[in-house]
């Protein structure tokens, strides 16, 4: 990369790049400039447009500085424009759907950048030997090689996520189609859920969409798997024809975290009448409504209850 270091005057530079995230509080990067001045410098081309530190130039405006020091680089622009996605993405405030959006074109530039490099689009899986855990004997094991796993691994470095975590991510924003995101977007699809419908191809995502956004995961994962055998048609005629699935699944995901979280205080030796009064009511309607209909099976004794609340 061809770059040097120089003094700029702030009102020479241009927030011109589509990467910069302007207008976001930079109260506390002012009173770390304050106390231990300007650490990193501005990053800008040659034609004086900022690819890194938009929050340092705020912040230095604010406080009235006139000038600060800067790197100037000097490359292509495809080279410019990774290193505005690699400040976005060290800096780890970008929510699910720009992440994703970031780190394909990161991938896309890399590739560009990189032709010499093989980049298969599938893992593959391949069979190694190794020593078995009390290396006594070798055996056969399956290990599963990512696509552009150099990449991956440059990446994971910067963000701290795993190098399956960023193909996952980069897979999602190649596969969905624009009305899958769309949907996710509005809070209509969980991460799960779209995991299993960019296994259709984009077409049979937009024709399924209305029928399976309100499925739990595993069918979905049924209802993918009978359109790649059967098509989409005859996959949404098989549908199960459940009222509220997604508020059945809501319910079912909420409960088993209480489930898990309440098997940790019994480890702590907490119990029921040790829970503040307006949880105790919370955690009575709840049996209450299960148990409408099955008298007198209640997970609790309701006269406890009534005694507890009124301590």
């Amino acid at each position: 990369m061809n770059t040097h270091s120089e003094t700029r005057r702030l009102n020479d530079l241009k927030a011109t790049n589509p990467y910069l995230r302007m207008g976001t509080d930079v109260s506390d990067l002012e009173k770390s400039i304050q106390t231990v001045g300007l650490i990193a410098p501005l990053v800008i081309s040659k034609d004086n447009v900022i690819l890194a530190g938009a929050r340092r130039f705020q912040a230095l405006l604010n406080l009235g500085y006139t000038e600060a020091p800067v790197v100037i680089v000097d490359n292509g622009e495809l080279e410019k424009e990774l290193i505005s996605i690699d400040e976005n993405l060290v800096r780890k405030d970008l929510d699910k759907m720009e992440l994703e959006g970031h780190l394909r074109r990161a991938k896309e530039i890399y590739q560009a950048l990189n032709p010499h490099e093989e980049f298969k689009s599938e893992p593959e899986v391949i069979e190694v030997k190794e020593m078995n855990e009390d290396e006594s004997a070798e055996v056969i094991v399956k290990k599963v090689i990512l696509p552009a796993e150099k990449f991956l691994n440059i990446v994971a470095e910067k963000t701290g996520l795993s190098p399956k975590q960023i193909h996952e991510a980069i897979n999602r924003d190649e596969r969905a189609d624009h009305i899958v995101k769309k949907a996710r977007q509005n809070g209509e699809l969980s991460l799960s859920q779209t995991n299993e419908i960019v296994k259709l191809s984009k077409e049979d995502q937009i024709k399924s969409l209305p029928q399976i956004k309100t499925l739990p995961v595993r069918e979905i994962k049924k209802f993918v798997k009978t359109a790649k055998t059967k098509g989409v048609e005859e996959a949404i005629k098989e549908i199960p024809k459940t009222p509220h699935a997604r508020e059945f699944q809501e319910i079912e995901q909420t409960l088993k975290k209480l489930q898990k979280k309440l098997k940790q205080l019994e480890l702590e030796g907490i119990e029921f009448e040790h829970f503040p009064r307006n949880i105790q009511e919370l955690m009575t309607a709840v049996t209450d409504f299960t148990h409408k209909e099955s008298e007198p099976h209640h997970y609790y004794n309701n006269e406890a209850h009534e005694n507890h609340l009124n301590m």
